[in-house]
C-alpha cells in the first residue's frame, strides 16, 4: 500500500508538468502572434499587392465568362464599367 502513494505522487508531478509545457507554448504561440500582426512590412506588402492582385482576378474571371458565353459580352462590360464608376 505505501508504494501506491509514491505511484500517485508520481502521475501527479507528471500530468503538472505537462500541463505547464502546453501553457507556456500557448502563451509563446499567443505573444508571437501578437507581435507578427504588429508588424508593419506585412501590411504594407499585403496592400501593395491587393491592387494588382485584385485588377487581375476580375480580368482573368472576364475572359472566362467571354469564352464559356459570348453573347453575355455587353452585360458583363456593363457590370464592370458600374463597378468602376463606384469606385
Amino acid at each position: 500500500m505505501l508504494n501506491s502513494k509514491r505511484a500517485q505522487i508520481g502521475e501527479s508531478l507528471t500530468w503538472i508538468i505537462a500541463t505547464l509545457i502546453i501553457i507556456v507554448v500557448l502563451i509563446i504561440f499567443i505573444s508571437f502572434s501578437a507581435t507578427l500582426s504588429k508588424t508593419k512590412i506585412f501590411k504594407a506588402k499585403a496592400k501593395e499587392a491587393s491592387g494588382d492582385l485584385y485588377s487581375n482576378w476580375i480580368d482573368s474571371k472576364t475572359e472566362i465568362a467571354y469564352r464559356i458565353k459570348s453573347e453575355n459580352k455587353e452585360k458583363i462590360a456593363d457590370w464592370i464599367a458600374e463597378e468602376n464608376e463606384n469606385e
